[in-house]
């Protein structure tokens, strides 16, 4: 049983990175970039996951009910950092409480890993978040539901409930990028007329079969060949999957350092996205992992050249790779792409400036095409 939860806890660290590019190496973390106490000091104090909405459920098509919160726009908790600040100042929002920005998480995390777009961006419109089936405060999904078609539409419930009216903005990160495509697919009318802008946060429109993952070097579909049985099996033993995934190991820190950021970051940041990933069960990780070698939306995309869009990619995304975003903007000609350096696949979390500064500029331009009121 020692070896059995010694494997466990190696591949299992190794799940849960691959959930959203983060794995369980505090301790390790802490140690060693723990020592530059100044810095720490000043960014352990961020209070993560204490921007709260006002609390609703929404019930999906198949009956799992949605963890959404909701930010008015009267809500507004401080003033954005520069440039965002300099550029609010300069051109004022002109409707901002018809404008209605809906932001999509990635796989094994939930709303809160918008922590710092959702503090920059206050005030601009209403905002809505809410936890994907499965993940954070959302009710389980039926495995037979599980896939980007679905997750696209609970998007559109979302955007139907939240949004009945005015211009909408949609941001997607990861697979939450890949919902806005299944979005698009389905409901393409939607484009160009209550949607005017979208933001595709590292991620993909198709390809990730030959990405490999769970075991770096090898060819992407040999890898999965063998990863896709791991994590099943993984899953019926998840007792001790979830006590070595949270147990913090040499080899957790590897794997953080590799797949969730591409420069040195703060132990509270890895402490942060450790406390999201650890809350997402095995059997949750197991029962997604497979939709995303059949991810294809290349022929979704063509709706998103009617809006403001910008896609942004980290440079050491491993994850996502860098490529993806390339591929995406090919499909959709006019597009903004930005490549944000020494940047994983967490980039919103690691370089939250770069990808706010972006999303922003996206946003005043889609407001712009709405021309005077």
């Amino acid at each position: 049983m020692a070896n059995v939860g010694r494997t466990a806890g190696l591949i299992g660290a190794a799940v849960g990175v691959l959930a959203a590019g983060a794995a369980a190496g505090v301790a390790v973390e802490r140690a060693v970039i723990g020592r530059r106490s100044g810095q720490r000091a000043q960014l352990e104090a961020e209070p993560f996951g204490s921007l709260r909405g006002d609390a609703r459920v929404f019930t999906a098509d198949d009956g799992v009910e949605l963890y959404v919160e909701v930010d008015a726009l009267k809500r507004s908790r401080r003033q954005p950092p520069e440039p965002a600040k300099r550029r609010l100042m300069r051109k004022p929002v002109e409707q901002p409480e018809d404008l209605t920005l809906i932001f999509v998480h990635g796989y094994g995390l939930n709303m809160d890993c918008w922590h710092f777009e959702r503090r920059d961006l206050a005030g601009i419109g209403k905002m809505v978040f809410y936890d994907q089936r499965s993940h954070g405060r959302s009710g389980r999904s039926p495995q037979e539901n599980v896939s980007i078609d679905q997750l696209g539409r609970d998007l559109f419930g979302i955007f139907e409930e939240f949004a009945p009216s005015g211009p909408v903005i949609l941001i997607g990160h990861s697979m939450g990028g890949m919902s806005i495509m299944a979005l698009a697919e389905q409901h393409p009318e939607l484009f160009g007329d209550r949607v005017i802008g979208v933001g595709l946060c590292s991620t993909s429109a198709g390809g990730l079969d030959e990405t490999s993952i769970i075991f770096p070097g090898w060819p992407g579909r040999l890898a999965r060949r063998f990863a896709t049985p791991t994590v099943a099996a993984l899953a019926r033993i998840p007792d001790v999957v979830e006590r070595s995934r949270k147990a913090g190991t040499d080899i957790s820190y590897i794997l953080t350092r590799k797949y969730s950021f591409g420069s040195e970051v703060p132990p509270a940041f890895t402490e942060f996205v450790n406390e999201m990933i650890a809350a997402t069960p095995i059997s949750v990780i197991a029962d997604f992992y497979p939709i995303f070698a059949l991810h294809n939306k290349y022929a979704a995309l063509e709706p998103l050249q009617k809006v403001e869009c910008v896609v942004i990619g980290g440079d050491n995304d491993h994850l996502t790779p860098f490529a993806h975003s390339e591929e995406i903007v090919r499909h959709v000609p006019g597009a903004e792409l930005v490549e944000v350096k020494n940047c994983g696949h967490l980039g919103l979390i690691e370089h939250h400036r770069e990808f706010t500064a972006a999303l922003l500029g996206m946003i005043e331009r889609a407001e712009q095409s709405l021309g005077p009121t």
